[in-house]
């Protein structure tokens, strides 16, 4: 496998070059939303990951998978509501960058589009398993 998990307690995030926070929604109406990645993303072009992004040096994790979620879907997430899957790292930045990724369900309907790259909902993460454009560890965040 491509991606290693990281046992934050016993690991220092800020070592890492870089952090992100992404999380895997379930809508309101009961749907795993995700995203399709665009032609003009530098990584990635027409895979399908996870909504999020770069945690500025100033945020917290949760702090800017919040403001992610704001910016690019318009949702209205609170800290409460989001369930942490785990840290992992992938080969492909050489484990030199960490994704928090989360879990985090649209109750009461916030999300009021998607302002960045393509939204693709599937039925269950059963259906979302079976898209050949996954990128690794959405397939193992989809499985936790």
């Amino acid at each position: 496998t491509s991606i290693k998990i990281i046992n934050l307690s016993e690991t220092d995030a800020s070592a890492f070059g870089q952090n992100f926070a992404d999380c895997i929604i379930l809508t309101h109406d009961q749907k795993i939303l995700l995203q399709k990645r665009p032609a003009h993303w530098k990584t990635g072009v027409g895979k399908i990951t996870a909504f999020g992004g770069h945690v500025e040096p100033h945020e917290t994790v949760m702090q800017g998978l919040i403001r992610e979620l704001n910016e690019e879907l318009g949702a209205q997430a609170h800290e409460n509501d989001v369930i942490f899957l785990g840290a992992i790292t992938e080969d492909w930045t050489q484990h030199q960058e960490i994704i928090h990724l989360h879990f985090w369900h649209d109750r009461e309907g916030t999300i009021t589009g998607c302002y960045e790259a393509k939204a693709i909902e599937f039925e269950n993460i059963e259906q979302a398993l079976t898209h050949e454009a996954l990128m690794e560890y959405l397939i193992w965040g989809l499985q936790e």
